[in-house]
């Protein structure tokens, strides 16, 4: 079925279908913006590869008492015999969980002429935003970029984790999502732009900021949603009979599904099993 929703569709947020919704919608920023950029300008998808490692958990300590032997009958020449022991309990036994690999994409714009960045488009990803190694990695590089003469767009589509930007939290924002375009003035103090988006909301056109003296651009968010839907074939595979991915939905929001589509999940409200 076509996305139920306005705007940015929660079920896209599950962590099965994220990480290849996340290359989607990246591949598509780029292709809508290259025909109204160039050729002055060319934009890019930037992919990183980082290690995403979850932690070991203890499963429980052992103490074995004492092994118990039986005696056999003697055995016949040439065959190895072993008495038969109870197989001694390790004191600790741990579940191993390798780490995984996240690859994290983000839009560049570039001039054609000298490859000189000029904007990077941020495409957060859950790495980006869990407590920790990747929150204050992702903290680290997006300072480089605002003490930097780039312009940056930072796209925050998932309602999970911690938002990086001080600007978005202080004080924090009642929303879904968060849409942000923070320019270079040179000298200036830069000042954030932000969109603050509801689940039951259209994304809004975004300005793409350019070198002076052209004008921005406009990037549309909402048609490149559309297209990525259709194309990576989300009609038929989101099944909207399943609650809505955690984390819980903002009661408001609880309410609008519930009075605008019945139909959608046990409530809308429950994260899944």
């Amino acid at each position: 079925m076509p996305s139920p929703f306005p705007g940015m569709n929660p079920y896209l947020e599950d962590s099965e279908i994220w990480p290849g919704f996340h290359h989607f919608l990246a591949d598509e920023i780029a292709a809508q913006l290259n025909p109204r950029i160039g050729p002055r300008y060319y934009a890019d998808v930037e992919v990183r590869t980082v290690a995403d490692t979850v932690s070991i958990a203890n499963m429980h300590t052992i103490y074995p008492d004492a092994g118990v032997f039986e005696r056999l009958p003697p055995q016949p020449a040439g065959h190895f015999a072993t008495p038969t022991m109870t197989i001694p309990e390790a004191p600790v036994k741990r579940i191993v969980l390798t780490s995984g690999q996240t690859r994290l994409r983000a839009v560049r714009v570039y001039v054609t002429d000298s490859s000189q960045l000029v904007t990077s488009i941020e495409i957060l990803s859950p790495f980006n935003k869990r407590r920790g190694e990747g929150l204050e990695e992702y903290r680290r590089k997006r300072e480089r970029l605002l003490r930097s003469p780039v312009h940056l767009v930072e796209l925050d589509l998932l309602r999970g984790g911690l938002r990086p930007g001080r600007e978005v939290n202080e004080p924090e924002l009642d929303t879904d999502y968060v849409l942000l375009v923070s320019r270079d003035q040179g000298d200036e103090a830069r000042l954030s732009e932000i969109w603050p988006v509801a689940l039951n909301e259209p994304l809004p056109l975004l300005p793409l900021p350019l070198m002076p003296p052209d004008p921005d651009v406009i990037l549309d968010l909402g048609a490149a949603l559309q297209v990525v839907y259709g194309r990576a074939g989300y009609e038929w595979r989101l099944d909207y009979q399943r609650p809505v991915p955690p984390p819980a939905l903002r009661p408001a929001m609880v309410a609008w599904l519930q009075a605008a589509r019945p139909d959608i999940g046990p409530s809308g409200s429950h994260t899944r099993g």
